[in-house]
């Protein structure tokens, strides 16, 4: 019976015969790692997405230049927030297509917060950052004045929502807290000219 060489290899102790295929071993499990890093293309890449150019939670909105036009080609300008919040009822009557432009602008800006229903159960919820945005459709909320959801959505919350000045219009935010008010008694648009 002839005996081989064998000498014991650092990859889970398996025996190798020889010097040279150990080297083998080495130099193939170098170039797997190798190549599996090339491939990778960026490290790290799990965080691609969250290093984007965007707005992070509780991040302002990016605040355009100074005497940049607007989209609507108005200035933006905020008046006393303690004299808008008083405003009982909104400028713009409810009606089917300002409810419509509401609707359109909610999905585009506020949904991710408060959810396709203003519930509070936005996708940031889901995400689990620590914070809870407030439910719309609750009795506490139903009862404030158009200028005070108005006032939130162009000046901010008082606690953690940022101003939306600079993303949604005077008029759009008009629209949009007619549709939150849609959506505090659904089927009573029209009702409530």
């Amino acid at each position: 019976m002839k005996h081989r060489n064998f000498s014991r290899t650092v990859l889970g102790g398996a025996l190798v015969p020889n010097l040279s295929l150990r080297l083998k071993v080495c130099v193939a499990v170098i170039f797997a790692v190798a190549l599996s890093l090339s491939s990778a293309h960026s490290l790290p890449w799990s965080w691609d997405m969250w290093s984007q150019d965007s707005i992070k939670p509780y991040e302002e909105p990016v605040i355009f230049p100074r005497n940049s036009i607007s989209t609507d080609g108005e200035k933006t300008k905020l008046e006393d927030r303690n004299k808008v919040e008083q405003i009982k009822k909104g400028p713009i009557p409810i009606s089917d297509e300002s409810v419509a432009r509401g609707e359109k602008v909610f999905k585009e800006q506020c949904v991710v917060c408060h959810g396709p229903g203003g519930l509070g159960d936005g996708i940031i919820i889901k995400k689990g950052l620590g914070f809870y945005p407030v439910n719309l459709t609750t009795p506490a909320v139903a009862q404030r004045t158009d200028g005070y959801i108005y006032a939130y959505i162009r000046y901010g919350g008082k606690v953690m929502m940022p101003s939306y000045s600079e993303n949604i219009s005077e008029q759009d935010a008009w629209h949009v807290v007619n549709y939150v008010r849609k959506l505090q008694n659904p089927g009573s648009a029209k009702e409530n000219q």
